[in-house]
């Protein structure tokens, strides 16, 4: 009977994860999908990359919307921690299917050269992944975890924890657009000064207004389909 019981147990909690998995995924790919569908409303930042040899830099623009800081920090908020590698593949493969992203550092260019910019696409990666994470573990060990009342989030403490993971998140992706592409003999950023504010901005605001478009919208359903999935860690 006991073996029993921790057999149906052990199933019940590999059921959960794997639904509490496929809505982190589904939330992420939606993030990135959404994101990319306001750039064209004025939404886009210039960034200036300066390739080696090259007198003019190379302009690229992006969404300054970044959405995904909300439903990644979501996703930790509902289930804990136990759906980390779901984010970190989530991402992976959104951002694969949706930007053609390059995930192999090993392979080779149509020139020849090896993708060493791929493991920049992976940095990226690990700090979103840790980045809101991060933020929830800085907020308990002050005792200002406490993001849910009931059914209802927190306004004041989850605006707090969006704030406090676009810090680690604009930072961190800053070390890794700076110091990072210098180490693997990358093209170098030239546009520091506007690099970080208009991430900051773009990080708070996305995350934060993503966040309560789900917490509206999403956490209700699943609270009405499968409320058991959701443990609040």
């Amino acid at each position: 009977m006991g073996s029993e019981r921790k057999s149906s147990s052990g199933a019940k909690s590999v059921s959960e994860l794997l639904i509490q998995s496929g809505i982190t995924i589904t939330m992420i790919f939606a993030a990135l999908m959404m994101g990319d569908l306001v750039q064209p409303w004025g939404t886009k930042v210039s960034l200036s990359i300066l390739q080696k040899g090259a007198e003019a830099p190379t302009i690229f623009s992006i969404s300054s919307i970044w959405l995904v800081l909300g439903a990644v920090a979501m996703s930790y908020l509902l289930f804990g921690w136990r759906v980390v590698l779901a984010v970190f593949i989530g991402f992976h493969v959104s951002a694969l299917y949706l930007y053609d992203w390059s995930l192999n550092p090993f392979a080779l260019t149509a020139a020849g050269n090896l993708k060493t910019f791929a493991w920049t696409n992976h940095a990226h990666v690990l700090v979103t992944t840790f980045g809101p994470l991060a933020a929830i573990y800085a907020m308990r060990t002050f005792k200002l975890s406490k993001f849910f009342e009931g059914e209802k989030l927190v306004f004041q403490h989850v605006v707090f924890l969006m704030i406090l993971a676009a810090f680690f998140n604009t930072f961190a992706k800053f070390f890794v657009d700076t110091s990072l592409r210098t180490w693997l003999g990358l093209s170098i950023r030239i546009d520091e000064a506007t690099y970080v504010p208009s991430m900051l901005i773009g990080d708070i605001t996305g995350g934060i207004a993503f966040i309560f478009i789900l917490a509206l919208v999403v956490v209700p359903v699943i609270r009405l389909l499968a409320p058991g999935v959701i443990t609040k860690e």
